[in-house]
């Protein structure tokens, strides 16, 4: 793919997955002027390196892995900072990060289907605090109930969606993407 579209492209996939780019960077340097500045390089990188993606695979994946050697390469050049990890911690904390995104994507491509669930007035609870943002003080306003009522009531629903998740999550082959749709990328 070239001109138009391969920029279109690169810039959809850049613009979802950019925050998570930089939490992996931030989590792999701790120190937000050198993540800064890594993720800068990053994103030049990727660029760059833009034709050696898979489409349809994880760009997320790959794109954390492209940081990785960023962040190798900065270490390098600084070698004189006070608080240096081995290539190996490095490489191990990088993986656990990248474990952790496809958890919390494997809980999010499940949360549709426990959120259906709920009764229709836990659910209705749910979207109006989160969907809409209403605040606790505003929901008990409109609701007439106390605020004290909704925080316990939403911490109940909160509890019976990560039991369903993580039960729907349970009995989902490994390797097995939770909604269906074959193998993870």
């Amino acid at each position: 793919m070239s001109g138009p579209d391969r920029t279109s492209q690169f810039v959809a996939l850049f613009a979802a997955h950019d925050r998570g780019i930089y939490k992996h960077i931030l989590m792999l340097l701790v120190d937000s002027t050198a993540t800064q500045e890594v993720f800068q390089e990053t994103s030049v990188a990727l660029w760059r390196k833009f034709d050696e993606f898979q489409p349809g695979s994880n760009f997320l994946a790959w794109a954390c892995r492209v940081a990785y050697f960023e962040v190798l390469n900065y270490r390098r050049e600084r070698r004189r900072g006070r608080l240096r990890f081995d290539d190996d911690l490095m490489q191990t904390l990088a993986e656990e990060r990248l474990d952790g995104e496809d958890l919390l994507q494997a809980r999010r491509e499940v949360l549709p289907g426990c959120m259906d669930k709920l009764p229709p007035a836990d659910r209705e609870l749910v979207e109006r605090r989160y969907a809409s943002e209403e605040t606790i003080l505003e929901l008990a306003r409109r609701t007439g109930r106390q605020a004290n009522t909704l925080y316990k009531a939403l911490e109940r629903i909160r509890r019976a969606l990560m039991t369903c998740i993580e039960n729907a999550l349970a009995e989902t082959p490994r390797g097995e993407r939770p909604n269906g749709k074959g193998p993870r990328s």
